[in-house]
Order: structure tokens, then C-alpha cells, then sequence
């Protein structure tokens, strides 16, 4: 069964686009629902910032009063006639409809110019006998259409005035009555506020005007600082209505726009993201296609400071290793070629010799074919113990042990070599109880006294003595020159590695001492470490950890 295949960039580039198409989906969408539910709010508020008058007269109205029954059957007493029981009932309908009138009037006298004093003098010689109603009027400098109508006249019982009232109120005309009994400038409502507008209490309890069951726009009347009660505006827009559904259609056409451009927008940045991607990752891919066909000295350039460019180091770093790796395993297979061959090599010749009768088959010659033979032995036991050490498969058995009674036995074997050498060596030491292999240990011990002697100068010195903390303990072998180098110190250690090879292969070693012996202090949970030593030639630090205690 195959499987299709969708590549990082593609997924990065249908992630990002399916984020920003929902996001932009989601958002315009409930833009446009909150729009169309709370538009009509919104021109309702507006509204209400028109009637700042209204708001004003209303809270001196209330404060005159302190209660708004009151002070609509106060003001509604003022009108000549006596009442009947309904007539407050159909009148306070139209009360606050007065109160607009005037706030109207007040707004009106701000908004135009009165006539200048000049004008009005003139006016006043040519028709002296102006009455104060006149005169009033003439200051307002009113249009025809806003001249003054008179008061009401209880009763109210056959309607007639009361529909007079509202046509009135509606058109805006004069009223026509004989008497002359409080007259007021009644404004025409272009914007038809007056026919939405309903007084409430503090509670927000219905007391006048319209009420409707729709959300309506509210501004709180407030006298000493304290809520008295509240101005309601019905809204005017209806979202069935023909100027609302235009509205919205225009909206979302814009919406619709602005939503192809996001979606367009959002493809091009999720394009350019995919691309900014991938290329990085191609690079890293191709990169890890040389590792893999053995060409470690390639090294992937990604200009990042991200985690991509962090990859990218470590796989340069990687690369690194490998082709390090690479160079001394091609190293280990020509050395350990050639320390094999040179025995072999030796051994051959002495056979061939005694085949073709030119060295006769005697016991010196024997012994020295069966040191070549151990030679090739030592070297195939070092080579098999360093290669289980590395492979962390070396085995070894614990036991506790003191380590200083095992060096002082190995000192001790070791004299004639000492002596043979022309060397002395001197032990200064105490021991602790260690978890050591009794058997690894002594190797160790053995490869750096024997590298001791080889290295060292007739007449020189080898010093061994320990040191203990709390934690640890450690045994030096010190010995005078030949001294080595900073570079040859740092080398050290390494396999088949060789101060002076030709020294080295006069006296049998085989350049594996040292490296062996670093690797099993490593397994017994030491450290072996090499400096330069007080006597002038090399320092071997040996250290380990103590027991600790139940």
C-alpha cells in the first residue's frame, strides 16, 4: 500500500493558509452578525447626542418637581379649561413632545444669528405699536413656518382637539385658537425623534412616551450628581427594512473584498514562508545524502539563527567526527598492519633462513623466533583488550582490594628490570580499600613501569608515591628524562603512538601500552592522566574513587 507523501513545506504552506482563511472567516463573520445586530444601537446613541437640550430641560424640570407625576400634572394644569378624567392620560403622551419643542427652540436660537439690535430699532420705529408677543417673535427672527400656536382648551371629549394636536405636532403648523393663553413655538421634527422618545424612572420603569419592546438607546438624567431617571430612543432601523437590507448587502459586498484580499494576502505570506523553509531544509537533506555516501568533509551552510541553524551545526559538527573517526580507523588498519607485519616479517626471514640452511636450527635461534612469537602474541592481546575496552565489553571482576600491596609486589618483580636498566626506583605510599579487578590493575601498573624503563635514561630515576582526599585516591609514577613535549604530551595515550619509535622498538613495546592502560582505568571507574613530572621526565596520575562508607 503506498502512502502519499506531503513534503514539510507543503504542509507549512496548507497550515498557514487554513489558519488565516479560518481566522479571517470567523472574524468578518462575526463583524458582520455583530454589526447587523447592534448597527441600529449605534445610529440610536448617535441620535442621543442630539438631544443634549432635552436631556438638561428634563433634569431642571425634575428638579423643580423632584417627581416626574408632578411635574407632568403641574405643567399640564397650566392649560386653560377644566379637565376630564382621560384627558391627563391622552395629553401626557404629547407632554414630552413639548419637551423636545423647547429643547428644539433652544437649540435653534444657538445654531442662527438674532438681528442685530440696529435692525430691530428700525423695525420697532416703523410699527410702535408691537405687543410683547410681537416683539418676542420679532427678536427670534423665526421663519413663517415656526410662528406660535395657542395653548389647549379642556375638554378634550370629542377628540377633535386632540387630533388637531397631533396633526399639528406632526406638521409643525400653526394652531388656530382665539384665545391667548401660553403659547409655545412648536419645531418641525425632520429627524422624528420626538414620535421615539419615552421617559423612564430610575428603576427604568415606563412613564411616558413610546415604549417598544425593542433594545432601546438610553442616556441617564442625572440631578446632584444622582440618577433621577433615564431617556429611551427607539431605535429607527430595522434590519427587515429596505434601507437597512441595503445597508448590510453594501457591507458585506466590502466585507466579500476584503476577505478575497486577506485570502489572496494570506497565500502569498504562506507561500513565502514555505520557501523561506525549505530551502534549509533542502540543504540539510542534501547534506545528510553525502554523510551517508562516506563524504565527511562536506559542511551544509545555513545562515540561521534559529534551530535550523543550529542543525545545521551540529550536523557540520557531526561531519566533523565522522571523517575524524574515519581517518583513525584507517589509521588503526595501517598500524596495526604494520606492527603485525614487522614480527611476521622477522620470523619469516629466520624460517626461510633455516630452510635454505644458511642458519642452523639451534636453541638461541629457536628462542629467538619464540620471542617474535610472544611479541605477536602481546600485540593481538592488547589489540583484543583495547578494542573490548572501547566497545565498553571488557570484563572485569571486582573485589576489594588495597591498591598499594599490589604495587609494591609489582615494584618488587620489577627490580632486576630496574637494576638491568641502570634505574632506581623508590616507593613512598599508603593504601585505602578499593573496588578494583586485582588482575586489570596490575596491567596497568605493568605498562607504566615498563614504560618507565623504556624511556628513561641510564642512571635515572623512577619515583612511585600516592596521594588521598576524602573522596579520592591516586598513585604517581614519576620519572626523570627523556622529557617530552607539550605536543607529544597531548599525544599521549593514543594507539600505536610513539615518543621515539625507534626506541620503542628496540626495548618490544608495541605504542598500545599507555592507550590500553586509559581505557581500563576508565572501565575500573579511574582516570589515567599524564604531565610533565617534577623529576624532568613524564608524569602517570592514576586515580580512583574511595568507597563510600554505608
Amino acid at each position: 500500500m503506498n502512502i502519499r507523501r506531503f513534503p514539510i513545506a507543503l504542509r507549512l504552506f496548507l497550515t498557514v493558509l487554513f489558519t488565516t482563511v479560518v481566522i479571517t472567516t470567523v472574524s468578518l463573520g462575526v463583524l458582520h452578525w455583530t454589526m447587523q445586530k447592534n448597527f441600529a444601537k449605534y445610529v440610536a446613541d448617535v441620535e442621543m447626542q442630539k438631544l443634549d437640550h432635552l436631556i438638561t430641560n428634563l433634569a431642571a424640570v425634575y428638579g423643580e418637581y423632584h417627581d416626574w407625576g408632578n411635574a407632568i400634572q403641574a405643567q399640564m394644569l397650566q392649560i386653560e379649561g377644566e379637565a376630564a378624567p382621560d384627558d391627563y392620560d391622552k395629553l401626557s403622551h404629547w407632554w414630552l413632545r413639548r419637551q423636545y419643542d423647547i429643547a428644539l427652540q433652544q437649540r435653534y436660537f444657538e445654531e442662527h444669528t438674532i438681528v442685530n439690535s440696529s435692525n430691530m430699532a428700525k423695525i420697532v420705529q416703523n410699527k410702535p405699536a408691537l405687543s410683547n408677543e410681537e416683539l418676542s417673535i420679532l427678536k427670534l427672527n423665526l421663519p413663517s413656518e415656526f410662528q406660535p400656536f395657542e395653548g389647549l382648551r379642556f375638554p378634550l371629549s370629542s377628540n377633535q382637539n386632540l387630533a388637531k394636536i397631533a396633526q399639528n405636532n406632526k406638521d409643525g403648523q400653526k394652531t388656530e385658537n382665539t384665545t391667548n393663553k401660553k403659547q409655545f413655538i412648536s419645531m418641525p421634527d425632520r429627524l422624528g425623534l420626538s414620535s421615539r422618545l419615552s421617559l423612564y424612572d430610575a428603576e427604568q420603569q415606563f412613564i411616558v412616551g413610546e415604549q417598544s419592546d425593542d433594545q432601546m438607546a438610553f442616556r441617564p438624567i442625572m440631578v446632584d450628581h444622582k440618577i433621577v431617571g433615564y431617556l429611551g430612543l427607539k431605535p429607527v432601523l430595522d434590519q427587515d427594512d429596505a434601507l437597512s437590507i441595503n445597508f448590510f448587502s453594501n457591507q458585506k459586498r466590502y466585507l466579500l473584498l476584503v476577505y478575497g484580499l486577506t485570502i489572496f494576502a494570506s497565500l502569498i505570506a504562506a507561500l513565502l514562508l514555505a520557501t523561506y523553509f525549505k530551502k534549509p531544509i533542502q540543504r540539510l537533506l542534501n547534506g545528510t545524502k553525502e554523510l551517508t555516501q562516506g563524504n565527511y568533509l562536506h559542511q551544509v551552510t545555513v545562515n540561521r539563527n534559529d534551530e535550523l541553524g543550529d542543525l545545521s551545526n551540529q550536523l557540520n559538527h557531526l561531519a566533523t567526527m565522522l571523517d575524524q573517526h574515519e581517518t583513525s580507523r584507517r589509521q588503526w588498519v595501517a598500524d596495526t598492519s604494520h606492527e603485525l607485519k614487522t614480527p611476521l616479517a622477522v620470523l619469516q626471514a629466520q624460517i626461510e633462513a633455516m630452510q635454505d640452511g644458511i642458519r642452523k636450527p639451534t636453541p638461541e635461534h629457536f628462542n629467538s623466533m619464540l620471542n617474535q612469537v610472544s611479541s605477536l602474541k602481546k600485540l593481538t592481546q592488547d589489540l583484543a583488550d583495547l578494542a573490548q575496552a572501547e566497545a565498553m565489553q571488557l570484563k572485569c571482576y571486582l573485589a576489594t582490594v588495597n591498591p598499594w600491596v599490589v604495587i609494591e609486589q609489582e615494584v618488587e618483580n620489577f627490580i632486576p628490570k630496574f637494576e638491568q636498566a641502570n634505574l632506581t626506583i623508590t616507593t613512598t605510599g599508603e593504601g585505602t580499600d578499593l573496588q578494583l579487578d586485582v588482575d586489570r590493575f596490575k596491567q596497568i601498573m605493568v605498562n607504566l613501569l615498563s614504560n618507565s624503563i623504556r624511556y628513561t635514561e641510564s642512571g635515572g630515576k623512577v619515583h612511585v608515591h600516592t596521594e588521598q582526599t576524602a573522596t579520592e585516591w591516586t598513585v604517581y609514577v614519576d620519572d626523570s628524562p627523556l622529557g617530552l613535549s607539550d605536543e607529544q604530551l597531548a599525544n599521549l595515550g593514543q594507539r600505536f603512538y610513539r615518543v621515539d619509535d625507534s626506541r620503542t622498538r628496540a626495548t618490544g613495546g608495541t605504542g598500545l601500552g599507555l592507550a590500553l592502560s586509559a581505557k581500563i582505568a576508565q572501565t575500573l571507574g579511574g582516570q589515567l592522566s599524564f604531565d610533565h613530572s617534577p623529576l624532568g621526565g613524564l608524569r602517570c596520575k592514576l586515580t580512583f574513587p574511595k568507597q563510600m562508607k554505608q
